[in-house]
């Protein structure tokens, strides 16, 4: 039996953009020509909803998004949310304790906010590496200050505790960073275990801290069932740890050539890296 694709979900960072944090016009035209095709696209991601968005409108894509790994949804006209699912206070304080006994940094993510405790050289420029990049700018501040207002840095002070008491619902992840790796792993396996927390590993010295049962996979599913698709009707591509549930969870789950070794291994598929315009191969190889 041939499945017909009704829906592509592609995650950003090492999936649709390449290298240097841009879409190719390969890739571009690879999924306006599967949009054509009547196949919904859209984007999963961890970023802001706002960065999310703004990729969106590049092509423009024409489904509902998934932002900040799943605790947001996004209408792809207005960049408006839909739902959030944001961390509860007891749940930020518990977190809050762990961290700061192993001495690691955090922030958190409103709805394109990120709340810190103090502006420094770690999120200075957080809001500029979440623009749509063009080849032709530099990129910086002045070049793209259209984009980066879009997402506000706030310093809230030493005392983040009172922060998340006196602001609820606001925060909608956090980033954990730390360079003592061991530490690290201590932080990611107390968080883990205490049922609590969705942690997914987004990078060496990082990870990411979601409320329970909060995933791309929870809001691809989501937004499928509101919109009548069905698991195998779905294709996903990813690269990374918070791409894994969704990999495994969809009818066709297409792991980036630059994905890591278990990541690849649960795929049903495997295209070229996104410096290779995987992206467009896996269009061209198997939903077209």
């Amino acid at each position: 039996m041939v499945v017909l694709h009704k829906l592509l979900a592609l995650d950003l960072d090492g999936t649709m953009l390449n290298p240097d944090k841009i879409i190719t016009p390969e890739t571009r035209s690879s999924i306006q020509q599967l949009m054509a095709e009547e196949v919904a696209v859209t984007i999963a991601s961890g970023r802001f909803p706002a960065s999310v968005w703004l990729h969106a409108r590049e092509i423009p894509l024409n489904f509902t998004l998934v932002a900040l790994n799943g605790a947001v949804t996004v209408d792809a006209k207005t960049g408006q949310m839909i739902e959030g699912f944001p961390l509860d206070t007891a749940s930020l304080l518990y977190m809050l304790d762990v961290i700061e006994e192993e001495g690691a940094y955090v922030h958190f993510y409103g709805y394109n906010v990120l709340y810190v405790q103090q502006i420094n050289d770690t999120n200075r420029n957080w809001s500029l590496n979440n623009v749509v990049v063009r080849p032709e700018l530099p990129l910086t501040e002045e070049h793209y200050k259209e984009q980066t207002e879009l997402i506000q840095l706030v310093e809230v002070g030493s005392d983040f505790r009172s922060f998340v008491t006196n602001t609820p619902s606001l925060i909608y992840k956090a980033a954990v960073i730390c360079t003592d790796l061991a530490a690290r792993e201590r932080i990611y396996d107390k968080l883990e275990s205490s049922a609590m927390f969705q942690c997914t590993k987004t990078g060496r010295l990082r990870f990411d801290v979601n409320a329970a049962g909060i995933s791309k996979r929870d809001a691809l599913e989501r937004v499928c069932r509101y919109s009548g698709i069905k698991r195998e009707e779905v294709a996903v591509a990813g690269d990374y740890d918070n791409d894994l549930d969704m990999l495994q969870w969809a009818g066709l789950g297409i792991a980036m050539g630059n994905a890591e070794p278990h990541i690849q291994a649960i795929a049903d598929v495997i295209t070229g890296s996104n410096e290779q315009d995987g992206v467009a191969m896996a269009i061209r190889n198997y939903l077209l």
